[in-house]
């Protein structure tokens, strides 16, 4: 282009050359871009910025090179037009036609398009689908953890919703919580998300032979519900030939070793979009979340900036190879909606407490017996440091130590230390407690009001307590 011809009839011949339908890469059932929108992401290809270099390696192989069709419809046509178009159609009035001394143009031209569409065909995957190495990794990840991500809602709430496609309209429940199969026959999410349900149900999302979503909704029964550490374990009932297809057991990975900026991926439910999937990294290891029980705090919460929202929770915080490494639970938020922070409940923690509950039901813990006050209750009497006790529980191994719960005119016993360390809330109790298993002797420090009821001091007794097993149905300390 711009090289003026030194042949007047060689111009004539360029000039003669009928041009090709404006709608050619329109109708080009290979290229996805119309005619104005190659003009758009061919432009950067002329600028030599970096930025431009960039935006270039993005454009699909359409607008890098003519379409398959457009090249095969050239090659056909050279090669058919081959041995009967010559210069002599492109000769002036008066001159004589002369045998071609060389190939024909129509020869040219099929060579021309042949050889452009070969190069076409061998173009890599990659530039087909315009997708860099990372894009297609996360592709390929929800590709196959989508299958094992399942939504949870109340079938007495079951409502029509419209589907996504054109125009078809399907009867399902409304999705309103999420979770992911543990297994051949459970379903793991939050206690949050079962807590209220009546009828608990399952839905799984598979594709028909039209490639439209179709979802199959089986019934569930809760078999353990944990508050303290909000995590609930579902029991599907169904058909086994139908379940075994649509279990998928997620791989499950190891969250003592996750380390902040790690990437990671959240898959779920989000406000009834199904199926959905947010990308970002851990933002925070060690966090503290409250549970369902006032004053028990879970700890070694996950934070990530991966989007969460209403409707996933109980689904799955994935690592970069697709295993489970957390249970995305709650975001911290002024509006109700994702604002950067989410939390997730470690996979370790997971896998402890979801084991307990399908064994026995309910997730065993170390227990003193005990109802501690609210820190709101501990300041109004002017306890400043330790875990006032507020009840004790007729036969339980504080009783049987000798500890003392509040009554008429005295405060309750104060514990100000557990197996030699301090105690300063009632957090710290929690986590001693954590680290200790049913049937460990326990050594305590208690601050106790004076039995002489003239006298105000107070006096440190040291007592010892045997420590007993509570479970989810019977939350106590």
């Amino acid at each position: 282009p711009g090289l003026k011809p030194s042949n007047p009839v060689r111009a004539r011949m360029k000039s003669s050359k009928p041009p090709l339908p404006a709608d050619t890469a329109a109708q080009d059932p290979a290229s996805s871009i119309q005619a104005p929108e190659r003009e758009q992401v061919a432009r950067p290809l002329r600028c030599a910025s970096a930025s431009a270099m960039v935006q270039s390696r993005r454009v699909r192989r359409s607008s890098a090179v003519p379409s398959l069709a457009a090249l095969g419809a050239l090659a056909f046509a050279g090669l058919a037009l081959h041995g009967r178009l010559a210069t002599t159609d492109f000769l002036l009035p008066g001159e004589r036609a002369e045998a071609p001394k060389g190939p024909s143009l129509g020869r040219r031209a099929g060579l021309l398009g042949a050889g452009l569409l070969g190069a076409a065909v061998l173009q890599p995957p990659s530039s087909v689908l315009a997708l860099t190495s990372e894009e297609l990794h996360a592709a390929a990840l929800f590709l196959k953890a989508a299958p094992g991500v399942i939504g949870i809602t109340d079938a007495s709430l079951t409502k029509q919703v419209s589907s996504r496609a054109a125009d078809r309209a399907a009867e399902h429940p409304a999705v309103t919580g999420s979770g992911f199969v543990w297994d051949g026959s459970h379903i793991v999410t939050n206690y949050h998300v079962v807590d209220d349900m009546k009828s608990p149900q399952v839905v799984f999302i598979t594709k028909d032979a039209s490639g439209e979503d179709k979802h199959s909704s089986f019934a569930a029964t809760i078999v353990g519900a944990d508050p303290l550490s909000d995590i609930a374990v579902l029991e599907v009932s169904g058909d086994s030939l139908i379940l075994a297809g649509l279990m998928v057991p997620l791989g499950r990975g190891v969250s003592e070793t996750l380390l902040p900026g790690q990437a990671v991926f959240a898959l779920g439910n989000p406000f009834g979009l199904e199926h959905s999937m947010s990308r970002g990294v851990i933002s925070g290891l060690s966090r503290t979340m409250q549970s369902g029980v006032p004053g028990r705090p879970i700890r070694g919460v996950i934070q990530t900036d991966a989007s969460i929202n209403p409707g996933n929770s109980g689904g799955p915080l994935l690592d970069s190879d697709g295993n489970v490494i957390g249970l995305n639970s709650a975001i911290l938020s002024s509006t109700g909606t994702f604002s950067g922070i989410g939390l997730a409940i470690p996979i370790d923690t997971v896998k402890r407490n979801v084991g307990s509950m399908i064994s026995n039901g309910f997730v065993s813990r170390s227990s003193l017996g005990v109802v501690l006050a609210p820190e709101y209750l501990t300041e109004v009497l002017g306890v400043k440091n330790g875990a006032m006790v507020m009840k004790v529980f007729p036969g339980s191994p504080a009783q049987q130590a000798g500890v003392q719960a509040m009554r008429r005119g005295h405060i309750g016993d104060v514990i100000v230390g557990m197996a030699g360390k301090p105690v300063t809330s009632t957090a710290d109790v929690f986590n001693i407690l954590e680290t200790s298993a049913p049937g460990d002797d326990l050594p305590l420090q208690i601050r106790r009001v004076s039995a002489d009821a003239d006298n105000d001091e107070f006096e440190v007794v040291s007592v010892t307590v045997r420590l007993g097993a509570s479970n989810s149905k019977l939350v106590m300390t």
